[in-house]
């Protein structure tokens, strides 16, 4: 096992004292985003062997992948650790986004690579082959815009709304098909001439901040506004559900889902990959078309993840082949992390000790992480405290309930891994009108007896 050194991303929005009080260190004053542990080639973790030296992950991988990684692993992904681990703490909201299934990923990055588009270009979309789907675990009430909700609940929102933006969307959204309601809606709003979109996004952010609007979406539209002067995603967001996450809660976020994280503190596992769309609320590029093509339309159940217990770890795999997430804790601790790959732990609270099936123990505290190669076997954890792992999702993950021939990743995959989740138990999505009194709710599973706000 190799005790990781971790690389902090310093984005705009990020709170400014939960990554160092995790790990111990002194806050500086800037905004700390996310801590990254994996192989990442953006912020590469390094690895540190029992002889003190030192090592980049991904050069730990690539000198020797069929023992750090396994065979299978190894076959299935090369010679590359396919997931990405983040302790992610939001003081502001993130980019309106989506992200593209594997097939389209491939065939965007294909693309701009014969264009002789750099890789580093602010203006490319796809900075690699692979698709990025996500699985978010709160920890602590953590604020999210995911997915569409009824296009009359949208439209109900703007009702007595005089200013010529509103009354454009409320025809878009009038239309019986919602796919096409929401396409209508949300390529209005990307697509605004340049000379006349200040003058419409302010007068429907003047005339929205006068109404007494209730429930979810009532402050939101003048906060992102006051955030982002003249950005679409502002009023983009009544399109979307808002939730919020309590501690111990997941959400999973295929390709086409079209979201953005608002506020809190959260554990992230993704595959490894770059590949952002964005819609808005950012200084970024933003390509309305492509993201239009990638965007999944369809009015889904809110994809909350739903654990399995599993010798002494509640383990989440939500589909996805590249990882699975494992949470332990907190309180007094015996758990066991499967051992057929590579593995990455964090301590989110407390101290534990690690055996693993081949090699020396370790004892990690507070903040502390590590890495398990896969020649490692099986990991026992013992202590108490609270404790994270990610390791690579099976081989075959398929979704109870998914359409035949629909992948993980493609709309057809996305539909799919909602039906499955509604199958078991996972909410209804968001509805609403004037019977509700215009009050969006989208129904929220109860947090599990075990959820637990770890300290930053």
């Amino acid at each position: 096992m190799h005790r990781l050194t971790n690389q902090v991303r310093p984005y705009a929005w990020g709170a400014r004292t939960a990554i160092p009080d995790l790990l111990g260190t002194e806050s500086d004053g800037t905004p700390q985003a996310e801590l990254w542990l994996g192989a990442h080639h953006g912020a590469p973790s390094s690895a540190r062997s029992a002889d003190g030296s030192a090592h980049p992950l991904p050069s730990l991988i690539s000198d020797a992948p069929q023992r750090v990684l396994g065979p299978e692993v190894t076959e299935r992904f090369g010679a590359r650790l396919p997931f990405l681990l983040k302790y992610l703490a939001a003081e502001q909201p993130l980019s309106l986004q989506v992200h593209p299934n594997a097939e389209r990923a491939r065939q965007g990055f294909d693309a701009e690579e014969h264009r002789g588009i750099p890789l580093d270009a602010p203006h490319r979309n796809y900075r690699d082959p692979h698709h990025k789907p996500e699985l978010l675990l709160a920890l602590e009430p953590f604020e999210a815009l995911c997915g569409f909700r009824e296009p009359e609940a949208a439209r109900y929102d703007l009702r007595d709304l005089t200013c010529e933006l509103a009354r454009d969307l409320r025809g878009d959204l009038a239309d019986a098909d919602t796919h096409r309601a929401l396409r209508s809606a949300l390529t209005r709003l990307l697509t605004l001439s340049e000379d006349r979109r200040e003058r419409l996004l302010s007068d429907f952010v003047a005339e929205w901040s006068t109404c007494d609007r209730r429930g979810p979406h009532g402050r939101i539209v003048p906060d992102l506004a006051e955030r982002y002067p003249g950005d679409p995603g502002a009023v983009a967001s009544l399109l979307l559900n808002r939730i919020t996450l309590w501690p111990g809660q997941a959400l999973f976020l295929p390709a086409g889902n079209l979201h953005a994280y608002l506020q809190g503190t959260a554990i992230e596992v993704m595959a490894s990959s770059d590949n952002v769309l964005r819609a808005g609320l950012t200084g970024k590029h933003v390509d309305a078309t492509e993201l239009l093509e990638v965007v999944d339309f369809s009015v889904l159940p809110i994809p909350y993840a739903q654990p399995e217990f599993l010798d002494g770890r509640r383990e989440y795999r939500p589909g996805a082949p590249e990882f699975a997430l494992h949470e332990i804790g907190p309180g007094r601790i015996t758990a066991h992390l499967p051992g057929q790959g590579p593995c990455v732990v964090l301590v989110l609270d407390g101290q534990v000790e690690l055996v693993a099936e081949v090699g020396q123990g370790m004892t990690l505290s507070r903040g502390e992480s590590v890495f398990v190669p896969a020649d490692s076997g099986a990991v026992k954890i013992e202590g108490r405290g609270h404790v994270v792992a990610a390791t690579v999702g099976a081989a075959s993950n398929v979704v109870v309930g998914a359409a035949s021939g629909a992948p993980v990743g493609s709309s057809a995959g996305s539909a799919a891994v909602a039906r499955a989740a509604a199958s078991v138990g996972v909410s209804a999505g968001a509805t609403a009108g004037p019977d509700s009194g215009g009050v969006t709710r989208a129904s929220v599973p109860a947090a599990p007896a075990s959820a637990h706000r770890s300290r930053g």
